[in-house]
Formats: C-alpha cells, sequence, structure tokens
C-alpha cells in the first residue's frame, strides 16, 4: 500500500504549495460527477427505503424526541428554550439548530415539517458523506479505491439505519469528512499549506464542534502530524493556531450566548459533567448509565439550575473519582471499549426508540441486525490488517487518516462507550478497507502472469 497518490493527481504535485503562498483551486472532473451521481443514487435508494419504513415519531423520553422539540422550539421562534421558556445548552445546538432550519423551510414552502422530511434529511447527509468519501479515496488513491469505498458506505447497514432516526450522527460525519476533504485533497508538501484551505477547514471543524463537541481540540492532532513533518516548526503552530480560529470562529459566539443565559462561564454545551461521571464515578460500568451519584441531590431546583450545576458537578465528581481509585481505570477503559466496539447494529434498536416501540418482526429484526454486525466485523477485520501498510506508505496524509480514526475512537473512552459512538469512524474505516482491497487486488494480478508462466495450477 506504498504506492504513489494516482496519476490522477499528478498535475497537482507538479505544483506544489510553495510556502503556502498560492492556494489552488478545487476542480472535479466529469468522470468523477457521473460517478458521485451513481453513488449518490446507489446510496440515497436504502436510506429512502428505511426512512419510509420507519417513518414513526420517537416515543419515551430519549435524544430522538428532545431533539424533535428543540427543532421545533427553534423553528417557531421560541430560540434553544425548554417547553418552560428557560434558556437550554445541554445538546450542542447544531443539531437542533439544523433540524428546526428544515422545520421553518418547511413551514414556508408548504412540505410541512413531518417525521419523514426530519429523518429523510438525515438521509441526505449520509448520501453527501458519500460521495465525499469517493472524493477523498480519489484523491489518496485513485478512483477504483474511491468507488469501493463510496460503494460500500452506501451500502453499510449501520449507516443507513441511523437515516431512520433523528439523531445527530448523521450530520456531524458529513461535516467532519468533509473538513478532511478540504485539508486532504491536493499533496502535503513540507512547505505547508495555503491559510485559506486551513481556515475552511477550520470552519468546517466548528460547524461540527457544534454537531458534537468531540472535535474542539482535533487541531492538535493537525500539529503532532505537522510539527515533525513540516520543515518549519513555526509553519505547523502557525498551521494549527489558523485552524484552531477557523473552529473558535462557531464556538466562542454559541458559548458567549450559553454565559449570558446561565450568568456564569459556559462552553459550547452543558453535558461534558454527565457523560464524564456517567463514565468515571466509583460504580461506572462503562457504558451509558441515568443512575447513581451523578444525578442524586438536585431536588428544588429548577431545570436550568439542575442543568448548570450538574455539569460542573459532574466534572468534579469524575476527577475526584479517578484520583481517588486511579487503578480501577485500566479494567474501566476496557470496558469502555468493550460497550464503544462490540456490535453495529445499535441503529435499530435508536429506530425503535430504543425498546419503546417495537415495529419489527423479532426475526426481521434478528436479520437487519446479523447484516449489520457481520458487515462491520468484516470491515474492521479488514481495517485492522491493512491499517499498518496504509499508514507507512509514502504519502503523509494516510499516516493523518489513521491518526484521525485513532482519535475519533478515543474520545469516547474519556467518557463512556456506546456503539453510537463510532458511527463517525466508519467511513475513516471504510477507506482503509477499500485502499487495502485494490492493493490486495493488484498485487493479485502481478502475480497471476508469473504463475501462468510456471504453469501453476
Amino acid at each position: 500500500m506504498s504506492a504513489d497518490t494516482p496519476a490522477v493527481n499528478g498535475a497537482e504535485r507538479e505544483a506544489p504549495e510553495r510556502g503556502a503562498r498560492r492556494p489552488r483551486a478545487i476542480s472535479v472532473p466529469r468522470i468523477d460527477i457521473i460517478l458521485m451521481l451513481v453513488l449518490f443514487t446507489v446510496a440515497i435508494i436504502p436510506r429512502a427505503a428505511w426512512t419510509a419504513y420507519n417513518d414513526r415519531a420517537p416515543r419515551e423520553l430519549n435524544d430522538p424526541l428532545f431533539y424533535n422539540l428543540f427543532g421545533d422550539s427553534i423553528a417557531q421562534g421560541h430560540g434553544y428554550t425548554r417547553l418552560t421558556g428557560e434558556k437550554f445548552a445541554y445538546y450542542p445546538v447544531g443539531y437542533p439548530a439544523t433540524l428546526g432550519g428544515l422545520k421553518k423551510a418547511g413551514d414556508i414552502f408548504g412540505w410541512g415539517n413531518s417525521i419523514f422530511s426530519a429523518k429523510m434529511m438525515n438521509g441526505m447527509f449520509g448520501a453527501i458523506t458519500v460521495l465525499l468519501l469517493y472524493l477523498l479515496a480519489s484523491r489518496l488513491f485513485d478512483r477504483r479505491a474511491g468507488m469501493v469505498a463510496g460503494l460500500l458506505l452506501a451500502v453499510f447497514p449501520s449507516q443507513v439505519y441511523y437515516a431512520g432516526t433523528i439523531l445527530s450522527e448523521a450530520e456531524f460525519t458529513m461535516l467532519f469528512v468533509a473538513s478532511l476533504l478540504v485539508l486532504l485533497w491536493h499533496p502535503w508538501t513540507r512547505e505547508g499549506m495555503s491559510w485559506q484551505r486551513l481556515l475552511t477547514a477550520g470552519v468546517l471543524l466548528s460547524a461540527a464542534t457544534m454537531v458534537r463537541g468531540i472535535l474542539l481540540i482535533f487541531p492538535l492532532v493537525l500539529l503532532a502530524v505537522w510539527f515533525p513533518y513540516l520543515h518549519s516548526k513555526r509553519r505547523a503552530l502557525l498551521q494549527t493556531a489558523i485552524v484552531f480560529a477557523g473552529v473558535l470562529v462557531l464556538v466562542v459566539p454559541w458559548s458567549i450566548r450559553n454565559t449570558l443565559a446561565f450568568g456564569e462561564l459556559t462552553g459550547p454545551s452543558t453535558n461534558v459533567g454527565d457523560d464524564l461521571c456517567i463514565g468515571n464515578a466509583v460504580g461506572a460500568t462503562g457504558r451509558f448509565l441515568l443512575t447513581g451519584k451523578c444525578f442524586e441531590g438536585y431536588e428544588g431546583l429548577s431545570f436550568q439550575e439542575v442543568e448548570i450545576q450538574r455539569n460542573k458537578d459532574g466534572v468534579r465528581i469524575a476527577i475526584e473519582d479517578v484520583i481517588k481509585s486511579p487503578f480501577r481505570m485500566p479494567s474501566l477503559i476496557g470496558q469502555k471499549a468493550y460497550w464503544l466496539f462490540h456490535r453495529d447494529d445499535d441503529g435499530i434498536y435508536a429506530a425503535e426508540s430504543y425498546g419503546n416501540d417495537k415495529f419489527m418482526s423479532d426475526y426481521r429484526r434478528e436479520v437487519l441486525g446479523f447484516a449489520a454486525n457481520a458487515v462491520y466485523y468484516a470491515t474492521g477485520a479488514v481495517t485492522i490488517l491493512g491499517a499498518a501498510a496504509f499508514a507507512f506508505g509514502k504519502d503523509i496524509r494516510r499516516a493523518f487518516v489513521v491518526v484521525t480514526t485513532l482519535y475519533v475512537l478515543a474520545i469516547p473512552l474519556v467518557f463512556f462507550g456506546d456503539p453510537r459512538f463510532h458511527f463517525p469512524a466508519i467511513p475513516l474505516a471504510v477507506l482503509i478497507t477499500a485502499a487495502t482491497i485494490v492493493t490486495i487486488w493488484d498485487g493479485r494480478r502481478r502475480r497471476l502472469p508469473a504463475m501462468e508462466r510456471l504453469d501453476v495450477r
């Protein structure tokens, strides 16, 4: 897997970004547009079919129900508030705001704000992610790898199942892959890249961070790769600073809004305390549980007071319990990893309102679950086998992809494990899998003529 970047990119290597002073335009050849139309069709059909089959409102108190309610509040002009009118900041605002924008557009243009349209929006995000992954794989390898990656992600069961939920995973993953595409579109040189490209990637990361906060410190991953790679350490620091500036474009204004709303310094969301406490307090099992001391002692407080106080208490409890009982952490991290990786059919569970709306037969649920887990385990095995060769190829961008995948998978281990949290790593795993498959195929083709000359039967 050490082949050079394909010939389709050769012209770009002839015009390196010297000193990052001359940004190059991003253009897509006509053949790529045609192939992307094919991939979009392959991706949107199963997502539309699954969404039509699963055209049901979320039930009981869970994330999809709350996202839908907050989307309604934003669409109706009430802002990001509870039903009581109190300001809210528990979930990052990005997905509720997008949902609210869709609902408002439905009111204005007459298509309504049905559950189907909300879920189909996620289907569109998933299909767009397929196109972005095709372009990313094509830039790092060639169109064959792009097509393999695009086709696999288009029909990847768990990626389809989450289209039938009102959850933030599809939007976050689309924005995340888009930011990677901007960063990786042109081959990296040791002189660095243009500030326009860096800032654009940073703003996309900012938008993704407003959907899920795990990318807030992602520029440090870039620094870890750039610092030993670029000729100038100062250039590495400057590039990282520009990306950070882009990340702050949306994060800072929203944090100011939250600080004013709660009357004290507040970040872009207030769920960090809960997530840390659930995953690290004494008695934690490594998975999501709404029990224990993380949720006790808030009687008599308003919802807004509970939100801000529990955020602070959760951080404090997590830190104190880790310091008091440090030797349990290796085992606890192992438990988190188990709950993070052990299966990939949780999109079905989410589509059925986490067991509160079992509209499928047991047999159908088992078949769909088996398909999801079988594809997931097979892809995971190929990814693990091919990751080292992928990372140590001649193109430094490939090593960055592997490091990025590890980052996305490591962040949940700080909090708690859940299969939902590995969703954004799936496209990157699919990319590595596609490159591995193409490389193995090329090696087989090179060996066959020699075998035929030896009359091997």
